[in-house]
């Protein structure tokens, strides 16, 4: 063996040899090299880097394959792998291979430890050293140098011999690959800690400073902020102006034998002498919690920054002094340098305006001379001199930050910058209507704020064929001929927003925005858009990416745990800390990579292939075993997200403690029968089907119906009325012809099943309430002392002797109007009896024709449950009770959801029409009680002493009970669940909202607004899936969950709406569940499953193998004889039974500027000059008013002497005068002595809504309420001023 000449090492440890020497390789002339002599002149020819250049990797140490006395004892270094190392040994080949390009050199000598082995040394050429140098087939060797990596020893004692053989190998490990879940990697990152000594910009660094200290540099906001706010938006401003350098995330530090370090990538082979560092993205995520007020530390920033211009990209900054024909003024120059520059000059400005100093012409010419940019053409290959646009795309720099938010929350951000921030401090541009054009980039420079709706944002896309018709509306063409052009530049709009360079680009809510990527309308728009800083506002960017407080939430509360919920949330921390849903995790982590790939562009993982790429897929995804690398998924959510950990808020502002806890009810015998009739139709299913083939409710093939069937199975834990007595009849029917086929084998299991359907069956139709409850689709109540002989009349059902008659809520509402009617009449009572009969066949002739309208429509295809008997699972298990919500969400019923008409009716299409409106409508024309009848009347004796449901009597117990000193939000799935809660409260005279799914947009906002702000409305019924992020209803401190939630991120986040910053009271939530059934079962099935069973069986119930075999398995629920026999067992008593006539309990809230009373409700009509019909009630103050006085009212336009001057005469018993004029969107009340109320339209409604509006509220003295009610069906508020 030969050796080459000494070398040192990176220690100046010596690498003793004296034997400098050539190898002296013997060839004969007529033979080829050997392969050694091969690779020692291939080796040499290659090597042109110093020794000194290579560093220290590890060593090796294995038995000599030569006798010892062959191994020098000192350091020597080799050309080619050492005849000591084994043929066969692992390394012989990569070592072999590597030698040959020089990547890698090595030294050998005998060990200490013993003379039979060899120790190795091993040094290696960093990457970034051997540019120019190494081949550029590099990468096709990086396998040979992961297996070296990997089995060479980096211990000190190996590197210099001392080590036997036996010895394990401490090599390059992946030791940093960890199993920690995404959930806990995102709820352990560091909390912003901003350092305004890193920020070189001046102004930049004072308004950081700023905040920090408590006292914004610039003036404008009226609230204080809470510390971790501050920081949060000082964060925001560093990560945009002064965005830290971070480590290259796919390399990771590590250190070799002799104590230095270098940078290796794991993934590719790469190894690096220096660190690589890329510069963080000007912007990121702000993920704050739920309800931590993520909405105003954005706007905070966004003040505290106002007046900064973005920078001209360096790539389009030459050429940009202007040529003028002749020399400029000093002014002009100085202005053209400052825009050019993007210096801040508007807060200086300002500043001086504030103290009394104007300098008019200065920014006036600092305007015209603000900073622009040319973005060349790009010239194709073969294109044509004419087809070039020399000049290109003009871009002008604007200070605006463009906010996109959900069409939803664009009155809450409005909400949130009028709340907190003083009414001229930023100027601001809202555009949600979706037909009204963009103004000019040259105006919308000029604007602080530009709010923007998601849905409007999509249609700037020029493919987009709404932005066409839209503007084909704006131009109005009055073009007649067939070839009209007027509209072809449309198709080539081009929407303002590309012509602008935006200071900040904000996405609120954006974990569902930016995801999409460069995919969809949204996707168009945002790639050609110019912004300098971008940020994403989102508290959950992905399903794994949420806080611990929130998925706390959902945790029902231990007996006698304290408020103080930092320990709980830090067992919960470490609980789930190993626990890994690695397919869950695999989606969390594409959805976070198209956010960071995408949106933000963060380097290197938006690398362009031919510039370094790095695979976001390959270096962030966990293994199948959960396996990770924590250092570039960590170090990217780091460099990104601007949040809080929950100890840290807590410490600045605790919230009020959270109470959850699940209330067990005893379910009513209708409960009972509804239940079991679902387990009817799944037990006849299996039976007669034999649990096998498509005949067989659960298999495969039938999954869409059976998840509504178990949709249904779930709502009707609540009530249920879409069994109708021919369903009921043929199911009994077709089970019993089955039994009795002599063919069919039954075990004496199923044949006791089977029988006990048969019974359930038939105690059902034997039931007159429940055929009339199901024919009637009404929720019965249960009324005592109602009075006679008009009792009879208006039930239900024909009386048994009993105390008690069941009613309809919708006849006692119509009892309920007509005394109200007649409430000043001696007797209010008197012919009732005979509005029965006509209330009667009304509601008899819309269920005929509901009836009529079903038997027309076309069947659908129903589900086979036996072979032999033909017999089908009913329909109405296996549809939604509202399935015409699509076809009839715009339809106006006849008659006022008050009025019941449409929810008597059995068609689910009449229903939906009823409910429809009951969505669309408020609680308005039932906004008082009754005037509350004598001891003497029989009325009084009227009282409501129970309901056919469970839940719903709970319902009526608590709300009566809270809502005088709290508000209350009711989560429900199902609109018909909804509407029987609506007509509930409407009975015993609530207030209250609905926030549904077919509610408009605009009026979503508008109900938020009111439960928010007024102390009118006390119950938010709200449509659990519509619980979206970003919605606040801190207003309420109770919940109600009328049905059990399966997702308990679902259920943290609707409890999040109400228990977040802002909340004073403590947050009381309770989820109703009936005991021994299927609600119970689904509940505890829910405790015990792991985050990712819940996350597999997110979608339906029915994926979570235990929950289908529970809905295979459920058992009948027993009834006892004395709910088969005696009617006041059947009903869910009240605790506190309600009056029907008159509500004592109803008073004014204790909010309210007047003290509590009742008032009374006058209905009149109003007949305008164009015949139209218009109905006002007038709920007044009878205690100011003895006698009965008219009051005078004019509607008129700016001329009192107009020809449609309309006078009409009110009866009501204040004694005072009123004129009503509507002029310029206002309406004004002047009342005798009394000073001028003037009523505005909320913000926010258009000049054409006001006009229209059909509901005035006046809070006052003599006057509570006054509402106008008109054909269009709209209740539109307005607010008082004294």
């Amino acid at each position: 063996m030969t050796w080459s000449p000494n070398v040192q090492s990176t220690n100046n440890r010596e690498i003793a040899s004296q034997d400098t020497r050539e190898p002296n390789i013997k060839t004969s002339p007529t033979k080829a090299p050997t392969n050694r002599a091969r690779f020692k002149l291939e080796n040499n020819s290659d090597r042109r880097v110093s020794f000194k250049e290579y560093l220290p990797l590890g060593s090796l140490n294995f038995v000599s394959a030569v006798p010892d006395h062959h191994l020098p004892r000192r350091w020597r270094e080799t050309v080619c792998p050492p005849n000591t190392l084994p043929n066969d040994h692992p390394l012989f080949v990569p070592l072999s291979r590597l030698l040959r390009i020089s990547l890698i050199r090595i030294c050998c000598r005998r060990n200490q430890t013993s003379n039979d082995l060899a120790t190795v040394r091993v040094y290696i050429l960093p990457h970034d050293r051997a540019l120019g140098v190494l081949p550029k087939t590099l990468r096709k060797n990086s396998q040979d140098l992961r297996i070296l990596m990997d089995l060479v020893d980096i211990s000190e004692d190996s590197w210099y011999g001392k080590v036997g053989i036996n010895t394990s190998i401490q090599g390059y490990k992946p030791k940093l690959m960890d199993d920690d879940s995404l959930f806990y990697i995102f709820n352990t990152l560091k909390s912003p800690c901003p350092d305004p000594s890193m920020i070189t910009n001046t102004a930049a660094r004072e308004v950081v400073v700023g905040l920090l200290d408590g006292v914004p540099l610039v003036p404008g906001l009226k609230t204080k902020l809470y510390p971790y706010q501050e920081r949060s938006a000082a964060m925001m401003i560093q990560r945009e102006v002064a965005p830290a350098r971070m480590l290259d995330p796919r390399l990771e530090t590590v250190t070799n034998p002799v104590g230095s370090t270098f940078y290796y990538d794991r993934e590719t082979c790469v190894v690096l002498s220096e660190r690589r560092e890329y510069e963080e993205v000007a912007g990121g995520i702000l993920a704050e919690t739920m309800g931590y007020g993520k909405t105003l530390i954005c706007l905070a920033a966004i003040l505290q920054t106002k007046g900064q211009w973005p920078q001209i990209p360096p790539q389009y900054s030459l050429g940009l002094h202007p040529t003028r024909p002749r020399v400029a003024s000093l002014m002009q120059m100085t202005a053209a340098t400052i825009g050019r520059t993007s210096i801040p000059w508007k807060a200086y400005f300002e500043q001086l305006c504030c103290e009394g100093v104007e300098f008019k012409s200065c920014v006036r010419c600092l305007m015209d001379n603000a900073g622009s940019y040319i973005i060349p053409n790009t010239v194709k290959k073969h294109a044509r001199k004419s087809d070039v646009d020399i000049q290109g795309s003009t871009i002008l720099l604007s200070s605006a930050t463009l906010i996109i938010v959900p069409a939803n929350l664009v009155s809450q951000w409005i909400q949130e910058y009028s709340l907190h921030f003083e009414e001229k401090s930023l100027s601001l541009l809202i555009i949600d209507d979706l037909h009204k054009p963009i103004p000019p980039a040259s105006k919308l420079r000029d604007y602080d704020v530009i709010l923007i709706s998601k849905a409007r944002f999509e249609r700037e896309s020029s493919s987009h064929g709404a932005t066409i018709q839209a503007m084909r509306k704006q131009t109005l063409c009055q073009c007649l001929s067939g070839h009209c052009r007027c509209s072809d530049y449309l198709q080539h709009y081009h929407s303002p927003l590309k012509d602008l360079h935006f200071l900040r680009l904000v996405v609120d809510e954006g974990h569902a925005f930016a995801s999409t990527g460069a995919s969809g309308n949204a996707g168009n728009v945002l790639n050609k858009l110019h912004v300098e800083r971008k940020w994403i506002i989102s508290g959950t960017p992905t399903g794994g990416l949420m806080g611990v407080e929130v998925d706390m939430a959902a945790m029902e509360t231990r007996e006698g745990a304290s408020s103080n919920n930092a320990e709980a949330n830090q067992e919960a921390l470490v609980a789930r800390r190993k626990e890994i849903a690695v397919a869950q995790e695999r989606k969390d982590i594409l959805k976070l990579g198209s956010i960071v790939v995408n949106f933000l562009q963060l380097k290197p993982w938006s690398n362009l292939k031919s510039n370094d790429a790095a695979s976001w897929y390959k270096y962030v995804m966990p293994s199948e075993t959960g396996k990770r690398n924590v250092t570039s998924l960590k170090g990217t959510l780091e460099g990104l997200v601007v949040r809080h950990r929950v100890e840290d808020v807590e410490t600045d502002r605790p919230l009020p403690p959270l109470f959850n806890k699940v209330i067990h009810l005893e379910p009513s015998y209708f409960d009972k029968l509804s239940l079991n009739l679902f387990i009817s139709v799944l037990a006849a299913n299996a039976i007669t089907s034999e649990r096998e083939d498509r005949d067989y409710m659960f298999h495969p093939s039938n999954r869409k119906q059976l998840d509504q069937l178990v949709r249904n199975l779930r709502q009707s834990g609540f009530y249920w009325t879409s069994f109708s007595a021919h369903e009921v009849s043929e199911t009994v029917r077709g089970s019993s012809e089955y039994m009795q086929n002599e063919d069919k084998v039954i075990s004496e299991e199923d044949r006791v099943v089977m029988q006990t359907a048969l019974d359930i069956g038939m105690t059902c139709l034997a039931s007159s309430a429940w055929r009339s409850f199901s024919e009637q689709a009404e929720m019965g109540m249960f009324v005592k002392g109602f009075p006679v002989p008009a009792s009879e009349p208006w039930s239900l059902c024909p009386s048994s002797g009993n105390r008690h008659f069941i009613y309809g809520t919708t006849h006692l509402q119509l009892a309920q109007k007509y005394v109200a009617e007649h409430a000043y009449a001696s007797n209010p009572a008197e012919g009732l009896f005979e509005a029965a009969s006509t209330a009667m066949k009304k509601t008899q002739s819309i269920v005929a024709r509901a009836s009529q309208s079903k038997m027309n429509s076309p069947p659908k295809q129903p589900v086979k449950t036996g072979p032999v008997s033909g017999q089908v699972v009913p329909n109405s298990t296996i549809i939604t009770p509202s399935g015409a919500h699509k076809k009839t969400i715009r339809v106006r019923a006849t008659a006022r959801p008050n009025e019941g008409i449409s929810s008597s009716t059995k068609s689910v299409s009449q229903q939906s029409i009823g409910r429809k409106s009951a969505m669309k409508s408020t609680s308005m024309f039932h906004s008082s009680a009754p005037a509350v009848p004598g001891p003497e009347s029989t009325l009084a004796r009227a009282i409501l002493v129970g309901t056919a449901s469970s839940k719903l009597s709970y319902l009526l117990d608590r709300i009566a009970g809270l809502h005088m000193d709290e508000k209350i939000i009711i989560f429900y799935e199902g609109d018909h669940i909804a509407w029987y809660i609506a007509q509930a409260l409407e009975l015993i005279h609530v207030q209250h909202l609905i926030y549904a799914k077919g509610t408009a947009v605009s009026l979503r906002a508008s109900y938020l607004e009111w439960f928010n702000n007024s102390e009118t409305y006390r119950v938010l019924l709200m449509d659990l899936p519509q619980a979206a992020h970003g919605l606040n209803v801190a207003s309420a401190s109770r919940i109600f969950f009328v049905n059990p939630v399966w997702s308990p991120s679902i259920e943290a986040q609707a409890i999040k709406r109400a228990h977040r910053i802002g909340q004073t009271r403590p947050v009381y939530v309770e989820t109703l569940v009936l005991k021994n059934t299927f609600e119970e079962k689904l509940l505890e099935r829910r405790r015990v499953m792991t985050t990712n069973e819940h996350q597999q069986a997110a979608k339906s119930l029915l994926d979570d193998t235990p929950m289908n075999n529970v809905i295979k398995s459920l058992d009948f629920i027993p009834l006892s004889s004395l709910e088969l026999h005696d009617e006041e067992a059947q009903m869910a008593p009240l605790r506190i039974p309600q009056a029907v006539f008159g509500h004592t309990t109803n008073a004014v809230p204790k909010h309210t500027p007047f003290s509590k009373r009742n008032h009374d409700l006058y209905d009149i009509q109003i007949v305008e000059p164009q015949n139209q019909k218009r109905k006002a009630m007038f709920a007044l103050d009878p205690q100011n008013s003895d006698d009965t006085t008219e009051i005078t009212a004019k509607r008129q336009n700016a001329d009192l002497a107009s020809s449609n001057t309309m006078k009409t005469s009110l009866f009501a018993a204040t004694g005072q005068s009123c004129d009503l004029m509507p002029k310029n969107s206002k309406r004004t009340a002047m009342f005798v002595d009394k000073p001028e109320i003037v009523f505005e339209p909320v913000a926010g409604m258009s000049r054409h809504q006001t006009e229209e509006s059909t509901s005035l509220m006046a809070i006052g003295r003599d006057a509570t309420r006054l509402s106008t009610n008109s054909s269009n069906d709209m209740n539109l508020p307005y607010c008082m001023k004294n």
